[in-house]
């Protein structure tokens, strides 16, 4: 065999070395990378599937529904409460107190409603409202309001003065101790109340009987009341 066919051979061989190694290189890049390929392309595919199935869970896309309250309190000394508000394409509510149904009434002339429930439990209550749709089969619910109930009537100690008290000095000091978020109003006027319950205040007095009216009124609107008589004399 002459050189020349020799080395024609070697190339030749070498050639088809490098065919078989890209070759192999080309069904390892297959089984790596076109297998992710596959499987991202398949996750595709699925959620393309989920998204033309959803529209048959919302039965009328083109529905345009809202419910909301308007007026309710956010304290009552009250077991039961009036809950008003509105609705656009809904027919019927369901009032809600504490997560549990309590009444269900049917708009049939009109958008707006006004209905007592009841009964409130002592302390923080949950209320909502859910609009229904029974042509449309559709509902939706309001956003939950909390009411705070209440029925005792706020503490009211005054420590200072004595009822009945005679004094020379014409500025007196009020003195005295009430539930937190109670409002203090001594002859009318409002008294700060401080964190602990605690309130001070000076009245001037007129010469001889004095009558000091010490009203506390709570969130909820319970109130007591005292009235003092401290006679004034001059030196």
């Amino acid at each position: 065999m002459s050189r020349l066919a020799e080395q024609q051979k070697k190339q030749f061989t070498t050639k088809i070395i490098i065919v078989i190694l890209v070759l192999v290189a080309v069904v390892i890049l297959i089984f790596t990378v076109g297998l992710k390929i596959l499987l991202n392309t398949s996750v595709f595919v699925a959620k393309l599937s989920e998204k033309s199935q959803s529209p048959l869970l919302n039965k009328n896309q083109n529905f345009i529904g809202d419910v909301d309250i308007v007026n309710i309190p956010t304290a009552t000394n009250s077991s039961r409460i009036i809950v008003e508000g509105g609705v656009v394409n809904f027919n019927q509510i369901e009032f809600y107190l504490n997560g549990d149904l309590v009444k269900e009434t049917s708009l049939l002339t009109s958008d707006n409603f006004s209905e007592e429930i009841g009964d409130l439990a002592i302390g923080e209550n949950e209320v909502y409202i859910i609009g229904k749709s029974k042509e449309e089969n559709e509902e939706k619910k309001s956003k939950v309001y909390t009411v705070f109930y209440k029925s005792e009537k706020p503490r009211l100690e005054v420590s200072e003065p004595q009822d009945g008290l005679k004094t020379v000095k014409q500025e007196l000091e009020i003195k005295g101790l009430t539930d937190k978020e109670t409002y203090i109003k001594v002859n009318d006027l409002p008294v700060v109340v401080d964190a602990q319950g605690t309130f001070q205040t000076t009245v001037k007095l007129n010469e001889g009987e004095n009558k000091i009216f010490i009203k506390a009124q709570d969130v909820a609107g319970n109130s007591e009341e005292k009235t003092l008589t401290v006679i004034y004399e001059k030196e």
